[in-house]
């Protein structure tokens, strides 16, 4: 039987229905046959709400047919959930491969993307970069991981960024991406990094993005990779040329604009 009202005419096939528009942009679809698939669906749809690699849209096809069904549900189903969003904290052979990664690298750049806003992981990258002196350039989804005023944000990156930060990925030869994609609007297609020495390392609760560019991966929430990172050196004081290399390509373009 077709789905009452959400109906799609197909020579191919009876089943197809408006709502399987949205299968490309959900991150879980399922469409509702019988009432109680629902007991069964509804976890699932709150465990990609609330996971932090797989959030994204959801979307339940219940035809009208199906919404007029009764059904003994059970009591269980109505019972308060805590959903708990985990935050994975990575494992030690990563983190100390990505800690012997940037220290001492002279031409250093964070990348900080959207994970950085979903992690809340401001503060715990605005303390990382004051301790180390590392630039940080923001995707689209990242913009605002820093204040637009810290001394180490320069700006946008890639494609619709501005030449301050695109002159720092330049010549980066360690780039530390932060809860990003890399996509082509970020990377400008991957030719903003153009010194033949550079290297990734990547934080990302997604492992499919934090293996991207053959990066060190490091499969973890930003906030407690952040902290995690600037735990085994309390002591690392902020670069000076790191300070004076911001201020001289701002100085030289205009600004960061």
């Amino acid at each position: 039987m077709a789905p009452v009202l959400q109906q799609l005419e197909s020579p191919s096939t009876q089943d197809i229905g408006v709502n399987d528009c949205f299968k490309p942009v959900s991150r879980y679809w399922d469409r509702i046959y019988r009432p109680d698939q629902i007991i069964t669906a509804l976890p699932e749809v709150m465990r990609v709400l609330t996971s932090p690699s797989d959030c994204g849209a959801v979307t339940l096809a219940l035809p009208q047919d199906v919404q007029t069904e009764a059904y003994d549900y059970p009591i269980e189903l109505f019972q308060k959930r805590v959903w708990l969003i985990r935050r994975p904290a990575g494992d030690s052979i990563s983190l100390s491969r990505a800690t012997k990664g940037y220290r001492g690298e002279p031409q250093a750049l964070i990348v900080a993307g959207g994970g950085v806003l979903f992690s809340a992981a401001s503060d715990a990258l605005a303390a990382f970069v004051s301790q180390t002196g590392i630039p940080v350039a923001e995707t689209q989804a990242g913009k605002g991981s820093l204040p637009y005023d810290h001394p180490q944000c320069v700006g946008a990156i890639g494609a619709t960024g501005n030449l301050a930060a695109n002159r720092l990925a330049r010549d980066a030869d360690l780039v530390i991406g932060i809860g990003t994609r890399y996509s082509d609007f970020t990377s400008a297609s991957m030719t903003a990094f153009q010194n033949p020495e550079v290297r990734f390392v990547n934080i990302n609760t997604a492992e499919f993005d934090a293996y991207k560019v053959s990066a060190i991966p490091v499969v973890a929430d930003a906030r407690v990779a952040l902290e995690a990172l600037a735990a085994p050196a309390p002591g690392l004081q902020g670069r000076s040329d790191y300070a004076a290399q911001i201020a001289q390509v701002e100085a030289s373009l205009g600004g960061r604009g």
